[in-house]
This record gives C-alpha cells, sequence and structure tokens, in this order.
C-alpha cells in the first residue's frame, strides 16, 4: 500500500496580515524544501474567495485559489493582522470549524488566533496572540487559556503572535516534522550565518557584546507594563543594571533614552487600539500608562503629528482594497 503523501501546508491569508509575518512561516519552509534532501510538504496560498488580498503595508497578494474549507491532508496555516475583528462572520467562523475538523495541524499567526476563538475551537485550549490584543483576547474569550509564551501549541493548534515568534513556532515544526538537521539548516542558512556574522562582528554576535540581552530584557518589561509604566530606576534594578548604565546602553544601542523609549511603546499601543478598537480615548489612555486623555492627546500629537481621532479616521490600505472588492461579507 503506498504512504501517505506529507500534508501540503495552506496558507490562508486575510486582508491586513503582515508581509514579515507570511514570511517567517513560509521561508523556513522552502529553505527545508530545498535542502533536506527530504521529501516534505508543498504548500498553496488560499483566500477566502479566491481573490486578492492586501497586507498591511498595501501589497497585494495574488492567491493561488479560493479556500477549500472541505480539503483533507493538510496543515491549516491562517495569516491575519489588522481589523481582524471586522473579518468576524457567522459565514467564516462556519467555514473555519469545518476545516480545522479536517486539518491534520492548525497554524494561527499573528492576530489568527482570534479567528478561531471566534469560532470556538480554541475554548480548553491553551492559545496565544499579538501582544498588543493578550489583554483584549483574554477578556472576549474567558474559556481559552492565554499564554503570554512565545508561541504555544496545544492539541492540534499552533499560535503565536508577530513575525519573530512566527519563525520560532515554524522552526520548532520543522524539528518535529523532519528533524533537528532540518530546523538548523533553515535557520542558520535563512536567518543568519553565524560564522560569518561573528567575523564581521556583525548581528547577534555584535549586540551581544554591546549587552542587548539586559536591552531587550528590559523592552520586554515595558512592553510588559504599559498600562503601569515602571520608573527607570525600578526598569534598571528588575534588569541588574545602575539607572546610569542602563541609559547609557539604551543612548548607545537605540539613540534614546529608556524613558524615551517606554514612552513610544506606549504611543505605539495608544495607536494600535485606537485604530483597531472603539475604546473611548479616556479608556486608551489608561490603558497605555497616561493620567488622563489630554495629557494621551498632547504626547499622541507631538509624537505623530497629528491627534488621535485623526489616526482613526485614516483609511489604511487594506481598507481600500476591501472597498475595490466591495466589502467584505
Amino acid at each position: 500500500m503506498p504512504s501517505k503523501p506529507p500534508p501540503i501546508f495552506e496558507f490562508l491569508l486575510f486582508d491586513g496580515f503582515s508581509n514579515m509575518v507570511l514570511a517567517s512561516a513560509m521561508e523556513p519552509l522552502r529553505d527545508v524544501r530545498m535542502n533536506s534532501g527530504q521529501e516534505i510538504a508543498g504548500w498553496r496560498v488560499s483566500t477566502l474567495d479566491g481573490a486578492p488580498v492586501t497586507s498591511s503595508s498595501g501589497l497585494q497578494i495574488t492567491p493561488d485559489g479560493a479556500f477549500d474549507d472541505g480539503g483533507d491532508n493538510r496543515t491549516l496555516v491562517l495569516v491575519a493582522g489588522y481589523h481582524v475583528r471586522g473579518q468576524v462572520t457567522p459565514a467564516l467562523l462556519a467555514r473555519l470549524r469545518g476545516a480545522v475538523r479536517r486539518a491534520e495541524l492548525v497554524l494561527a499567526l499573528d492576530t489568527a488566533a482570534w479567528l478561531l476563538a471566534a469560532a470556538g475551537v480554541l475554548d480548553g485550549h491553551t492559545a496565544t496572540i499579538h501582544w498588543q490584543e493578550l489583554e483584549a483576547f483574554a477578556e472576549t474569550f474567558p474559556k481559552v487559556e492565554v499564554s503570554t509564551a512565545r508561541f504555544v501549541r496545544s492539541g492540534a493548534f499552533l499560535t503565536c503572535g508577530g513575525a519573530s515568534t512566527a519563525l520560532d513556532m515554524m522552526l520548532s515544526l520543522i524539528q518535529d516534522l523532519y528533524g533537528s538537521a532540518a530546523a538548523f539548516g533553515a535557520s542558520t542558512m535563512f536567518v543568519y550565518d553565524p560564522s560569518r556574522q561573528s567575523e564581521l562582528n556583525r548581528g547577534a554576535a555584535r549586540l551581544e557584546q554591546k549587552g542587548s540581552p539586559k536591552i531587550l530584557k528590559a523592552a520586554n518589561l515595558m512592553a510588559e507594563t504599559i498600562e503601569t509604566p515602571m520608573s527607570t530606576a525600578a526598569l534598571a534594578k528588575r534588569v541588574s543594571l545602575s539607572e546610569r548604565t542602563l541609559a547609557r546602553a539604551f543612548q548607545r544601542e537605540l539613540g534614546m533614552t529608556p524613558g524615551k523609549y517606554y514612552k513610544m511603546l506606549r504611543l505605539q499601543h495608544a495607536r494600535y487600539l485606537s485604530e483597531e478598537t472603539h475604546l473611548s480615548l479616556e479608556q486608551i489612555a489608561l490603558r497605555c500608562g497616561f493620567s488622563s486623555a489630554s495629557s494621551l492627546g498632547r504626547s499622541f500629537s507631538g509624537h505623530y503629528g497629528r491627534t488621535i481621532r485623526e489616526a482613526r479616521g485614516q483609511e489604511k490600505p487594506w481598507d481600500r482594497a476591501a472597498q475595490g472588492k466591495g466589502g467584505r461579507s
């Protein structure tokens, strides 16, 4: 009896997806297929209706075809980004439930875990999502155990956040499916060449010499405490540096003080919430560590050169694409 062919990876793209997230998930598969010397699954790109899809940067992708929710022997990879709430419809959720039942594995990248949770298929499972959606995800789907891990596997589901976490997840999956050598090859050939980077004093080797692990730890702490910002002194203590050393490291590596970087993260989150939710300005201010809506408004205008209301009303590339297709059903 002939052996069962390896399951195909089907990438189902939604308007507003990130090019970097898609590449981080797809390119390691390309490397394994080219260099592993073993038979691995191919892939196809689909959209719900077979029409082109537009990324968050306005890049339009023409898919291989329309999504067939009755397909078998596949690993389903959902890639969503901005405006994920607006893409939830009863018809979509019904299609996802049917497709999930027939899939070998289901991967949800960036904000795509929101779609699976809305379909009810993540109830009782552990999952994660892009960090800017973690709080809302936990509030909206109490039957899902929400994790802050870079990626999570729970049963047949693998979920992750942004591009770097998608790469981590895919390399881990490649190791499980095709072995450690294939995963190592994909990580070194696609992501970096360690010996060459070290020789040129670039990349990870150069950053490590400059104390970047401390900077990364500090930046992660900032991202985790946007709602209740820490003082620079408290932040320095948490990463085992003096306040002065931390300030020097940020200035040397990022060209700004820790306080400025922290404020930039909070303003980025405020912008995201203003564009992706219907929260009031007062609610956004509280979630981003500002004392009032007016305080947030002044900082936002100074940083972005426009008000939050103007940013909220600005048309996005994927919105224009949707309008050109007659809007989403």
